[in-house]
């Protein structure tokens, strides 16, 4: 996987544990969906089965207490008969036959005959076994409330023990009725009725136990329940049987998704039959052909340069590595090759940047026709090439030069109808001892091709180590190393020149330096490491930490000071992304700075060299309310051409118009030139390398309205706010003026 979808990833994944618990999150983490699924199917059956069987026992006790109840009633209905032998007095058979009645109805315990004073005549036991009970009388209470009720139409009384709701004891009056006159023709039944006799003759109780009905039941339940936990065992192992190979097809996703999670975008998924899971592999297939698209062109641009599709520096020197080491092993010698097309800033000064675009991809095309097809064609930016050929000969890699030279002599690029020649230098560094570092050989086939242009162009070299050369790449090759160190560690220092008003002595801003600073102390200017940062690459870095720091400490220095402000210095390498104004919009952005407090300074050199480009910056910093300085003003050929076609703010006039101004007339009257220049054009300009008192009371009297240099002030670890004294003779000007 790209290391940037890792990043991404990674960085996800971090968020995601941040909102949770940790313990949590690794508990959950773990925790598989079918599991989940079988154990709630479980559950759900286990507690069905539990509902049932319970349903199923306290509904059986419940209708069980119903039909306890209404068989009471139904034998309430038989008391009377049952109360024969206390007024069949004559009839000997009675008692005989109630036995035989009794024993037909198991859950007829006992019935138990009373006088008319509550004590018990004799009972009939349903159980030969239980006639050894003592008599019991009928309690007083009891026999009150059943005298009561001769005559009432519920002549009973129903009584049942919570401790034994299957037994009922009965008790009612039995009682005699007798009709005076029968009146044979005019008999009524009404009037028999009131004008009749009721005579109580005693009191029968009936026990009644459904004991053995219970039991019948309760075996008959628990046959039941154990038949419906079988139906629920078959049920549950089925179901979950079932339900684990309808989930095979979502345990089937889990190994190709932790691939995927993984970075392995080319991982396969089972074919699924239902539709919401096949939906779910189509989209986690298409996210993983995504991914790899993404992964694919974002590495394609991490290796690839945008122009012209061919390998980057970055690339490029890592396939310079592969070599180096496989002519350790091979015992095979290789040959890098550094190209510069010649002449090249003609074509964008005259044609403009698409132009010259076009022609760098028509370049690049040729070059890749033009070497073996085994070699390595890279753009290292600009107008810059480089070429790596494998396994070849001193004689072999001469003439994969001039070829490329031949062809290029026979290349023409046509651009609004001109015919545009470009022809290149090349310089050649063998590559022999797997000894020999990259940056070793970069320096070696850079001097070669700066050499070929100083013998004339058009042609090629090879390296040669001199003694100058030698000590100057050893000193190079030195300060990439301290340079990385500084850039990876963020050890470069800052320092603040300040610029003052020179009829006011204010101090309106300070320009930031940079300084570097080794371990043990010593401290190196710019101009002992800027060289070789820009001849290895290195100054888009410094640039972008410089604006990065500097508006940091611009934020943290403008709450003691809230009219501080900064002028930085930029080099070419800032201007060749289109990114600039974007980056210092961010960091302004984020430390709260306000854009009108930075000033960006620019060489006269890198603004004709990259006019257009420059000047789209400059316009996109400007509309967001930077201003500009022109550095190094007055040490070009068209510097005041330049000053038409940017819009700048200052012009720093160069030092080297400076340091001897108070004896050179000719360096006063080109500075005076310059002065009222700016001035025709509404712009103010800045003196640098005002050593002297002398020079700034001449610069006044010049017209020059700021002044940097050490007499001002000396580059300091903190900006200073110190007041310069007005020079008497800036102080008759003004008042003269105000006359």
């Amino acid at each position: 996987m790209n290391p940037q979808v890792r990043h991404f990833w990674e960085q996800l994944n971090r968020r995601l544990a941040a909102l949770r618990p940790k313990h949590l999150f690794n508990r959950q983490r773990n925790r598989l969906l079918i599991h989940e699924i079988l154990t709630l199917q479980l559950i759900i059956t286990s507690s069905i089965g539990i509902l049932a069987i319970a349903s199923l026992y306290w509904g059986g006790q419940w209708i069980l207490q119903n039909n306890y109840s209404r068989w009471a009633l139904q034998w309430t209905e038989e008391l009377h008969e049952l109360g024969a032998p206390l007024y069949l007095t004559f009839d000997d058979q009675v008692s005989l036959r109630l036995e035989g009645y009794i024993e037909k109805y198991p859950e007829i315990k006992r019935v138990t005959y009373y006088e008319l004073n509550g004590e018990e005549l004799f009972s009939i036991a349903n159980s030969p076994g239980d006639t050894s009970r003592p008599k019991l009388g009928l309690p007083s209470d009891k026999l009150a409330e059943a005298a009561r009720l001769v005559g009432a139409d519920q002549p009973y009384i129903i009584e049942s023990s919570l401790m034994n709701v299957r037994a009922f004891d009965i008790y009612a009056p039995i009682w005699t009725e007798s009709i005076f006159s029968d009146g044979l023709f005019d008999f009524d039944l009404e009037e028999a009725e009131e004008a009749g006799a009721m005579s109580l003759i005693g009191y029968v109780g009936l026990e009644l136990d459904f004991s053995e009905f219970h039991s019948t039941l309760l075996r008959n339940i628990k046959i039941a329940t154990f038949i419906l936990l079988m139906l629920l065992s078959i049920s549950a192992i089925g179901g979950r049987l079932i339900l684990r190979r309808a989930l095979t097809v979502i345990s089937d996703l889990q190994e190709p998704i932790s691939e995927l999670a993984k970075g392995n975008l080319a991982v396969q998924f089972k074919p699924a039959d239902h539709k919401e899971i096949a939906d779910i592999v189509v989209a986690l297939e298409t996210t993983a052909t995504a991914l790899g698209e993404r992964d694919a062109k974002l590495l394609k641009l991490a290796n690839h340069d945008a122009l012209t599709g061919l390998f980057n520096r970055r690339r490029f020197v890592d396939e310079l590595q592969h070599a180096i080491d496989e002519t350790g092993t091979s015992h095979q010698s290789s040959a890098l090759l550094f190209i510069d097309l010649d002449q090249f800033k003609y074509v964008n000064d005259t044609c403009g940047h698409p132009a010259g675009d076009r022609l760098i991809v028509n370049v690049a095309d040729r070059l890749r026709d033009s070497v073996p097809k085994d070699a390595v064609v890279a753009r290292f930016g600009g107008d810059e090439f480089a070429v790596l050929v494998r396994n070849v000969s001193r004689q072999q890699a001469r003439l994969a030069a001039e070829m490329i030279l031949e062809d290029m002599r026979q290349f023409a690029h046509v651009e609004d109808g001109r015919v545009l020649h470009i022809h290149c230098s090349i310089g050649i560094a063998m590559i022999r001892s797997s000894s020999t570092s990259q940056e070793d050989l970069l320096a070696h086939a850079d001097i070669a091709c700066r050499e070929a242009k100083a013998c004339g162009r058009n042609q090629l070299r090879f390296y040669k180590v001199s003694a100058h050369e030698s000590e100057q790449m050893v000193a190079d090759i030195g300060w990439i190393g301290k340079l990385r160190e500084a850039l990876d560690n963020q050890s470069f220092e800052l320092r603040y020149q300040p610029i003052v008003n020179i009829r006011s002595g204010e101090t309106t801003h300070h320009e930031v330096l940079l300084r570097l600073r080794e371990p043990n102390g010593k401290e190196h200017m710019p101009d002992a490491f800027l060289p070789a940062a820009e001849r290895f690459g290195l100054m888009a870095e410094i640039d972008i930490w410089l604006i990065s720091n500097a508006i940091a400490a611009l934020a943290e220095y403008r709450q003691e000071d809230p009219d501080l402000r900064f002028s930085l210095n930029l080099s070419a390498n800032a201007f060749e992304s289109d990114s600039l104004a974007a980056f210092a919009k961010s960091q302004l952005t984020k430390h709260g700075v306000p854009a009108e407090c930075i000033i960006f300074e620019i060489t006269e050199s890198l603004a004709i060299r990259h006019l257009s480009h420059v000047e789209k910056e400059i316009a996109d910093l400007r509309d967001m309310g930077c201003e500009f300085a022109l550095d190094d003003f007055g040490t070009g050929y068209s510097s005041f051409g330049v000053l038409k076609q940017l819009a700048v703010d200052f012009i720093k006039i160069d030092g080297s118009f400076i340091s001897n101004i108070v004896r050179d007339p000719v360096d006063q009257k080109t500075v005076q030139l310059i002065s009222e220049i700016a001035k025709s054009a509404g712009l103010q300009t800045i003196a640098e390398y005002v050593q002297t008192r002398d020079a700034m009371t001449l610069l006044g009297e010049l017209g020059v309205d700021y002044a940097q240099g050490y007499y001002v002030g000396r580059p300091s670890a903190r900006p200073g706010r110190k007041t310069m004294p007005i020079l008497i003779n800036t102080r008759r000007r003004r008042v003269a003026r105000k006359a």
